[in-house]
């Protein structure tokens, strides 16, 4: 039995995180660290955990006397905290595996990450030690990894259907337009107006064209292409909905872009591919990501689209598909099983 502490369990991310770990039959959660709610019960906070999970939470000072005594750890905190906290992990234990939920490890250049998050790094050297924890596209090193920085829910979204058909120049490198559109809780639990019930029911709006900070870490996954990225919210709780707009190379027909696509994800459980455009529905509390397509043959244009859960598939899930992989127990183990209420 695999010992396992979190750190930042009462975001959305790691409320998910916890429900669905409660569930593994290979792991034990030797602690959940909360500052907010040190000391109290998970259930007495969050009522759907009474007599599921019952643990009480601890501050994160507290956590860091148990580090020595886990074999992984989850780093489901903010952006610029969770690169503090690996930090004091990594001294007390040389040992364990780190899966980070944040965007502190997902750039090799710091440089990078210190422009879009407006913050020094103060890991720079630990950067090129983790793995991009993409399961579908970087398996095998994760499998071998102690660090994996788990992508983020658009740069998941994004990155699946464009890497195979990228990497095999079906399409053109130039001119790639994101169009990705997310439920709320992909924003976090924090108190910003622009995310109250009133501001957000009856509306959809874009949000940081071109400058948000998944524009680079999806344009490092798909070997530097042209890519223009624009997010948008829309008035649901939960699921990414990405439209993706490519030019085709000459000669490119279907039955190529199948065959791609095929190649690539056939043997692939979570990633689902259909002739039907998908919808959000269809993959909420699910670890999949649906994929599917249309051609504009007058135009040479193919369109893209792929849905995920921004909580599952676009963080806890695909971080517990990590750790299953890291510590070499069944990649599908618990990643279904949700009891988080949203």
């Amino acid at each position: 039995m695999k010992k396992i502490g979190i750190f930042g369990t009462t975001g959305y991310a790691g409320l998910q995180l916890i429900s669905l770990l409660n569930r593994h039959q290979s792991i034990e959660i030797t602690f959940a660290a909360s500052n907010r709610y040190a000391n109290e019960k998970l259930s007495s906070i969050y009522r759907q955990f009474k007599g599921e999970l019952d643990l009480t939470l601890v501050s994160t000072e507290k956590a860091y006397a148990q580090v020595s005594s886990v074999d992984l750890v989850f780093l489901a905190l903010p952006h610029t905290i969770s690169m503090t906290i690996a930090k004091k992990i990594m001294t007390l234990n040389k040992d364990v595996k780190i899966v980070d939920l944040s965007g502190d490890f997902r750039f090799n250049d710091y440089k990078i990450y210190e422009e879009y998050y407006d913050t020094k790094h103060i890991l720079k050297d630990f950067l090129k030690k983790y793995t991009y924890g993409l399961p579908e596209i970087y398996r095998e090193k994760i499998k071998k990894s102690q660090y994996v920085a788990n992508p983020g829910c658009y740069p998941t979204s994004a990155i699946l259907p464009l890497y195979p058909l990228v990497k095999e120049n079906i399409i053109s490198k130039s001119h790639i337009i994101i169009d990705s559109k997310s439920g709320l809780s992909g924003t976090g639990r924090k108190e910003n107006i622009n995310f109250l019930f009133t501001e957000s029911v009856n509306n959809v709006y874009a949000y940081n064209t071109g400058s948000h900070r998944h524009q680079p870490e999806i344009k490092d996954h798909l070997y530097n292409a042209d890519i223009l990225f624009s997010p948008h919210i829309v008035p649901s709780v939960r699921g990414i909905f990405s439209t993706i707009y490519c030019q085709l190379e000459e000669s490119i027909t279907a039955d190529i872009i199948n065959a791609t696509f095929k190649k690539y994800y056939e043997e692939e459980f979570f990633i689902r591919l259909d002739t039907n455009i998908p919808k959000v529905n269809q993959v909420q509390r699910t670890n999949y990501c649906d994929i599917s397509y249309t051609i504009d043959s007058k135009n040479k244009k193919l369109i893209l689209y792929s849905c995920i859960d921004n909580l599952m598939k676009g963080a806890a899930s695909q971080a517990i598909q990590n750790m299953n992989l890291m510590l070499g127990i069944n990649e599908k183990e618990s990643i279904d099983n949700n009891l988080f209420y949203l």
